[in-house]
């Protein structure tokens, strides 16, 4: 029993990067000669900790240079944020080290773009490569075809220097410079295509922000299907976007929005939630950047707690998603142009119908060997009705994960989600 309860506990430390708890119950479990009395003790902290998800929350445009203390960095990871991302173009290689330094003591990770990385490679990244802060690396950022020759010559510098550190480029959206015309190719899953193949990197990362005023783009749910058939086709998974910054013509953003990009994101198989942004960026021209999380100078806005609440619920549910199998996605009621209708029900599930302006989509998926069911609402406004019949052993899961018998119907409030596992 002693040498199984180990084997639990030292792979769970694998998975949950060796906390301090961990640390001290498998050094306890060793002195034992007999663990059979700490057995409740051992899994119930297995159970709580075993649902901390690796799927890792960003911030684009994180904590700036000149605000990179520790308290910042702790103001950064109490909003929810896991990962900042920054530009921190020619700034000295101590300096990027006493960055990381700070961020490291918040407990948050650095993915880092900076000229110094291409012009001193040979100085700067082995001073770098191994702190437990570096996440990786940028090299871009909305990249056309033309890009790529120089992102790989990019790609191949720092790689000379750290082959295990992962290099991110993020790619275009499929409207503005990312349309066909724009682009110059036959179609938008052509650059997608060309970009696995010009770029080696182990995630596709996109950006699509889709609610303009009040409507939401007619190209979104199509480029998510996009990605996730590259992602399916290249097996790497991939990373999108959640809008949080008004500037043009995006709008302020409330819960509904939030949740309608970060669940629909997940429905489609997101491994990873990137925010656009977390501090505010200069406004120039027509973008008129305002209301991020932090604004310009530094001072709290009314997006902070909004996004920190939304933070809070997504990552309760974030485990479920985790390295999930993503297995179908299709849609009822309104059928966006370049997705599947719903052509039959989930299995274990006798009656699904659904009441609403927009309708929702339907996912199906797989994880710890189980199937899931997830709905979400497209209407970010307005209620979603929900009549449910489901067999037995299908029960519906809460935001915090825990389970519950399937009731008759059901309200998603806008752009939410609710899910069951199905088996």
């Amino acid at each position: 029993m002693t040498k199984i309860l180990y084997f639990f506990v030292t792979f769970a430390l694998e998975k949950q990067k060796a906390n301090n708890m961990f640390r001290q119950i498998v050094t306890f479990l060793h002195r034992l000669s007999n663990a059979h009395r700490c057995c409740t003790l051992v899994l119930t902290v297995l159970l709580c900790n075993s649902l901390r998800a690796d799927i890792p929350v960003i911030a684009f445009y994180g904590v700036p240079p000149a605000y990179s203390t520790v308290e910042r960095f702790q103001e950064f990871k109490d909003a929810g944020f896991d990962i900042s991302l920054f530009n921190y173009e020619s700034l000295p290689v101590d300096s990027l080290v006493s960055i990381l330094d700070k961020a490291d003591k918040a407990h948050v990770r650095i993915l880092m773009f900076s000229h110094q990385l291409l012009a001193k490679p040979q100085q700067v990244i082995p001073r770098i490569r191994k702190h437990p802060a570096l996440y990786g690396y940028m090299l871009g950022d909305e990249p056309k075809p033309a890009d790529f020759k120089n992102l790989q010559h990019m790609l191949r510098t720092v790689r000379q220097w750290d082959k295990v550190k992962p290099c991110y480029v993020n790619l275009l959206p499929d409207y503005g410079e990312g349309s066909r015309k724009e682009l110059g190719i036959s179609s938008y899953k052509s650059y997608l295509k060309q970009a696995s193949t010009a770029l080696d990197l182990p995630i596709i990362s996109f950006d699509h922000y889709p609610i303009i005023g009040t409507a939401i783009r007619d190209t979104w749910y199509s480029n998510l299907e996009d990605i996730r058939r590259e992602s399916l086709r290249t097996g790497k998974p991939f990373w999108a976007f959640v809008l949080c910054t008004p500037h043009a013509d995006y709008p302020q953003p409330d819960m509904g929005m939030l949740r309608l990009q970060i669940y629909s994101n997940l429905a489609y198989g997101a491994q990873a939630i990137q925010y656009f942004t977390y501090w505010t960026p200069a406004s120039y021209d027509i973008y008129d950047f305002h209301n991020a999380p932090i604004s310009f100078d530094g001072k709290r806005t009314k997006t902070y707690n909004l996004v920190k609440q939304m933070n809070q619920e997504l990552h309760r549910i974030l485990p479920l998603f985790d390295g999930a199998v993503n297995f179908s996605v299709s849609h009822l009621l309104d059928i966006p142009q370049g997705t599947v209708k719903a052509s039959q029900r989930p299995k274990n599930i006798r009656k699904l119908k659904i009441k609403g302006a927009k309708g929702c989509i339907v996912s199906t998926f797989s994880n710890n060997g189980h199937l899931y069911l997830a709905i979400v609402n497209k209407d970010y406004r307005n209620k979603l009705a929900l009549e449910i019949k489901a067999s037995k052993q299908v029960v519906m899961l809460d935001k915090k994960l825990q389970e519950h018998a399937v009731a008759p119907s059901y309200h998603i409030a806008g752009g939410d989600m609710m899910t069951f596992r199905l088996q």
